[in-house]
């Protein structure tokens, strides 16, 4: 009898053990996502590489958790074309750069075409170095050449001086917008990320760009910064760091351990349906303040009862006897603040005006009235002369206010584009007539001074995102000591511009 009954315990005890795994496991869904999401078996993969990574494609992808394929594109700025000015080693290296650029730019083009080819998703990134964000995020686009499906990304490595600066990035990222129509996914690491996350106020468009998260480790519970990023678009999990021939996250076929693998939050399906991940995040919306109604509809009935009370008094004071009028306050402190103000005579127009024109009179009656009661009311002829001198004043200031910003406008806009001949000191510009100063511009001049102004606004119409006005500036020397940004002279920012068109770019940036 014992050993039947110390095996029906055990088993018992083995029952609620499965019983309690079970019903832990459909109470947590969402730590799948945290912890090691890649041993699921349903989310999807992506490998990303690099130049020197050796890829067989028909053993990458016979496996069919991996949907996509993100590559390299470019690192920094170009490299010089023209070497002509060098000699010796200089001559040489000069040369080499230029020869890995064009290879690199052949293998780029070929993998695109293999992994297409392969129904995989496809994607680029730049690794983001210190210089010249604008020119980097030209440099890009001009390399990728990214179709409206390809996923497109920023490297930043880490937030030290040897990479592209935190808003360098945001002034990269803002170009990338102007020349694709969207913004690119960022990929960093872990702590950067929460740098960002901590600093949104200071970063408020790289906080808000889909994250391409990379952080080598199985559980990132509590790590990731969810304030800012619901969720990651990629994981990267698996590189050199953490993979080698005895022990790796992943084993992708047909590459080598070195190459790198990112895991998604969503299955092959799902990753398909939102890449290239093209969207901004949404905005953190503010906390809505406690509506009033729902304070008064959520006390209780006892204080309703109380401060319905209290207003009777108040509304038998609408009679016009003054014994109802109360004289002594209503008492108690919800009364005062949810009871019924103190009455406020209204305000009659009519009245209004009649003190204005301090006089009446009354017309004689209206012959075609049979009642004889219609009568009409006018104003004291003193009275009429007086608000018509306030009409004449108000009219000669709409008219000063409106000849003083046409003059301010087109003045500076027409004093830049007339030609040489008719801006001789002895035809100031600000002395002569606006008729006059229109005159003397030519049509194909002010249709192209119209053009640039309507140009510039659809550009900042682009812009989905204001950026901060330190980014949009970009004047004066950067403090970081991470070399130049992008401080450009004028005969930089003029170049291949003719003479009238660089008059109408600098009337156009003095009325900004």
């Amino acid at each position: 009898m014992t050993k039947p009954s110390a095996a029906c315990a055990a088993a018992l005890k083995f029952a609620c053990a499965l019983a309690a795994s079970v019903m832990l496991l459909h109470a947590m869904p969402a730590q799948a996502k945290w912890n090691a999401p890649w041993k699921t078996g349903d989310n999807a993969l992506v490998i990303d590489a690099y130049e020197f990574n050796p890829i067989n494609w028909q053993e990458l992808a016979s496996d069919e958790r991996i949907a996509g394929f993100i590559n390299k594109a470019s690192d920094g700025m170009p490299p010089e074309w023209n070497c002509g000015k060098a000699s010796g080693d200089d001559y040489k290296l000069c040369k080499n750069r230029w020869w890995k650029y064009s290879v690199t730019k052949e293998l780029y083009m070929t993998r695109r075409e293999m992994a297409k080819m392969k129904g995989l998703l496809w994607g680029a990134y730049h690794l983001g170095r210190p210089g010249n964000p604008r020119a980097q995020a030209d440099h890009f686009v001009d390399f990728a050449e990214p179709a409206e499906d390809d996923l497109i990304a920023l490297d930043i490595e880490d937030n030290t001086d040897d990479w592209m600066s935190l808003s360098d990035a945001e002034i990269f990222a803002d170009q990338v917008k102007i020349r694709t129509g969207r913004y690119p996914v960022l990929y960093t690491n872990g702590n950067t990320a929460r740098y960002i996350s901590d600093n949104k106020a200071e970063y408020p468009l790289l906080s808000r760009l889909p994250l391409w998260y990379a952080r080598y480790r199985e559980d990132i519970t509590g790590k990731f910064p969810e304030e800012t990023w619901p969720t990651y678009a990629l994981w990267q999990f698996s590189s050199m760091h953490n993979c080698n021939t005895r022990s790796c996250p992943y084993r992708v076929k047909g590459a080598k351990t070195d190459i790198d693998v990112n895991v998604a939050s969503m299955d092959v399906a799902g990753l398909k349906a939102a890449w290239p991940f093209a969207e901004l995040l949404d905005k953190p919306q503010a906390p809505q303040e406690a509506d009033p109604a729902m304070m008064v509809a959520s006390i209780d009935e006892g204080t309703k009862a109380e401060i319905a009370k209290a207003a009777k008094p108040r509304v038998a004071a609408r009679s016009d006897t003054p014994e109802n009028d109360p004289a002594e306050p209503v008492a108690g402190t919800l009364a005062a603040a949810y009871g019924p103000g103190e009455p406020h005579a209204p305000l009659d127009p009519l009245q209004i005006l009649t003190q204005v024109a301090r006089t009446e009179q009354t017309a004689p009656k209206n012959v075609s009235d049979p009642a004889g009661e219609l009568a009409e009311a006018v104003l004291d002829p003193a009275a009429v002369e007086q608000i018509g001198d306030h009409v004449e004043t108000l009219k000669s200031a709409i008219s000063y206010a409106a000849n003083e910003i046409d003059r301010l406008f087109i003045g500076r806009a027409e004093a830049a584009t007339r030609p040489q001949g008719l801006s001789g000191p002895s035809q100031q510009l600000d002395e002569m007539p606006i008729g006059d100063r229109r005159a003397g511009l030519g049509p194909k001049q002010r249709s192209r001074f119209l053009a640039i102004v309507e140009s510039a606004a659809a550009a900042q119409e682009a812009n989905a995102l204001p950026m901060p006005a330190r980014v949009l500036s970009q004047l004066g020397p950067d403090a970081s000591e991470r070399g130049g940004r992008v401080v450009v002279s004028e005969a930089q920012r003029f170049a291949g511009l003719t003479q009238p068109e660089r008059r109408i770019l600098r009337a156009f940036e003095a009325t900004r």
